[in-house]
């Protein structure tokens, strides 16, 4: 069953900033875009390196490892290494509070 977790505060995330989180055992990276707020699993499906050691350039987040580029809004791979999309979670707001919608 899938659920709303609670990972974090809209004041934890700067914008411009990746930061990443544990949600229910699950690692999501939370990027803060023009006071919008994207979660993505914080794995590089390339090679599994942590996205959030990477750079984000508007909704574009590079790995750090091989540069590997995604969209962290779609998910969609934007440039090799990587030929596979990014997993992406849907998120509320509510009040300050950031929730991911994990699915079992």
């Amino acid at each position: 069953m899938a659920e709303f977790v609670k990972v974090a505060k809209t004041s934890d995330i700067l914008p411009g900033e990746i930061k990443p989180f544990d949600a229910d055992g699950e690692t999501i990276a939370i990027c803060h875009i023009n006071g919008k707020y994207y979660a993505i699993k914080d794995e590089c499906s390339h090679m599994e390196y942590p996205l959030s050691d990477g750079s984000l350039e508007g909704e574009i987040i590079t790995c750090s490892w091989h540069g590997a580029k995604f969209n962290v809004r779609t998910g969609d791979v934007l440039s090799m290494p990587a030929v596979v999309p990014i997993e992406t979670y849907q998120l509320r707001i509510e009040g300050e509070n950031i929730y991911v919608l994990i699915r079992d």
